[in-house]
């Protein structure tokens, strides 16, 4: 037996690391992983990786070739550290296009209204233009919302968004038979 692992994914902008720190003040134990490169102070730098890649199909493909059986490893290893009753949460924005859903025993999506994203991406930085661009290289919200076990709404409410993770957690936790 190993830990129970969730997949935490939605689009960009959607707050995904906002539910997955929710998680970890829950108790769970979150592996974050996001397309990210190196910065001056060695840390990986998410617009430096994302103006290389996002308008170059091909080199996001190589980059995700290279990335995911490692990520997935990764996953496989921590899942394998933990106790039994511990739960794992893989945050990753491309979690539904490869085999890393295959190492998740529940997928919960995080979903937020466009306009929403498109605010929190210009916080971080990005232009209306690029944020649309982003989101519609991403699946759909149905798409997302599809694939989910359990979907978070995050549309600004802070402690709306707190009472659905905790709501969320709550049907998780309960024995599973």
């Amino acid at each position: 037996m190993t830990a129970f692992v969730v997949g935490l994914t939605g689009p960009i902008g959607a707050g995904k690391s906002t539910v997955a720190a929710m998680l970890r003040e829950l108790g769970a134990k979150v592996q974050t992983f996001g397309t990210k490169v190196l910065g001056e102070d060695k840390e990986i730098d998410r617009s430096k990786l994302a103006a290389e890649v996002f308008g170059d199909p091909a080199k996001l493909r190589r980059l995700e070739q290279i990335l995911h059986p490692r990520v997935i490893a990764r996953v496989l290893e921590a899942r394998s550290m933990l106790p039994d009753d511990a739960v794992l949460v893989v945050e990753a924005i491309k979690l539904l296009d490869g085999d890393l859903r295959k190492a998740c025993d529940r997928i919960w999506v995080v979903v937020a209204p466009r306009s929403t994203m498109i605010e929190r991406l210009a916080a971080r930085g990005i232009g209306e233009r690029e944020a649309e661009l982003r989101l519609a290289q991403q699946l759909t919200d149905d798409q997302f919302r599809a694939a989910a076990d359990a979907v978070i709404v995050n549309d600004g409410d802070r402690d709306g968004t707190r009472a659905r993770v905790r709501d969320a957690w709550l049907k998780l936790r309960r024995p599973r038979v």
